[in-house]
């Protein structure tokens, strides 16, 4: 939180006072100078929210919207619903750039594809399964995995406060697995909704390397860094709006490995409960003419 003090020449028994705030406002902005709040629990707040993010994985919500994926200058962005049977997928634009009619009906060839193969959808959906349950293993040893610090409080985007901690390992934490052996090089700050017990943002850095499996199956650069932002889209439904990754290391301590990625979702609009794959494919299609009507402007739009 930043500290702004506007100059003044006080004078006279003025001056002891004026100093006396100055110091204060000071001190309190030195790193490491922990504020307090006998309201707020750091430990249990980040419990609260780690419960709550592994219990909106298992939400029956859907949603339509659109992410952009950028990765070393190139960028591709797909209009994303999500169904009973699994998400569906559709490019509208690489580079900000509407496709070109020859990438517009290979893009819709694969997407036709894939839609009619029951076998193809089945595994997407074991794997986005598996990806969520490592998730909620991720999420569960937040609240043991570092040690946390009330640092203030900010304005989140519906102008209600966001609490700041800051975190740092906790020497006692035993990883359950080999991704969570990432959080004992690790340390940042996070803001959380209180209200709704969410993160809304987690900002993390590596300072020092980190090995993944005693060095044998790769290591993490000091320097690594990720930031996830979170919001809620509407009607209290919170989804991930931001993700950048940025690291370096090795595979099997031979292989260079470079990680440098921003994904940015938008545009969130909810769709049935139970909505079929025909009437997703319907929605799908209808994403040209929205992107026609933006010019084809995709960048600006993702940054909302």
């Amino acid at each position: 939180m930043r500290l702004s003090v506007e100059h003044v020449r006080p004078s006279g028994k003025s001056m002891g006072r004026t100093v006396a705030i100055l110091i204060c406002a000071l001190m309190a902005s030195v790193p490491g100078r922990a504020q307090h709040r006998p309201d707020i629990d750091p430990l249990e707040l980040v419990r609260r929210a780690a419960a709550n993010e592994i219990k909106a994985n298992n939400s029956h919500v859907y949603y339509m919207f659109k992410d952009r994926d950028e990765e070393k200058g190139h960028s591709v962005t797909k209009e994303v619903i999500q169904t009973p049977q699994g998400g569906l997928l559709r490019t509208i634009a690489i580079n900000d750039k509407p496709l070109t009619p020859e990438q517009r009906a290979k893009d819709d060839q694969k997407l036709q594809k894939f839609a009619n193969d029951p076998e193809a959808r089945r595994k997407r959906k074991q794997a986005t399964k598996e990806e969520d349950q490592r998730d909620s293993l991720m999420l569960t040893s937040l609240p043991d995995a570092f040690l946390y610090t009330f640092a203030g409080e900010q304005p989140g985007p519906n102008g209600d406060p966001l609490v700041r901690l800051t975190f740092k390992p906790n020497p006692k934490f035993n990883p359950p697995n080999h991704e969570t052996m990432v959080y004992q090089g690790m340390q940042g700050d996070m803001l959380i909704d209180p209200r709704a017990a969410r993160f809304a943002k987690i900002d993390g850095t590596l300072f020092k390397d980190v090995d993944f499996g005693w060095g044998i199956l790769g290591r993490l650069y000091q320097g690594g860094k990720f930031i996830i932002e979170q919001k809620d889209v509407g009607g209290g439904h919170w989804e991930m709006v931001r993700q950048t990754l940025q690291f370096n290391g090795r595979i099997l301590l031979v292989k260079p490995l470079t990680v440098s990625s921003m994904e940015t979702t938008y545009d969130f609009r909810p769709v049935p409960a139970n909505i079929t794959t025909a009437q997703a494919l319907e929605l799908l299609y209808k994403s040209d003419e929205v992107v026609a009507e933006n010019g084809g402007g995709v960048k600006a739009a993702s940054h909302k």
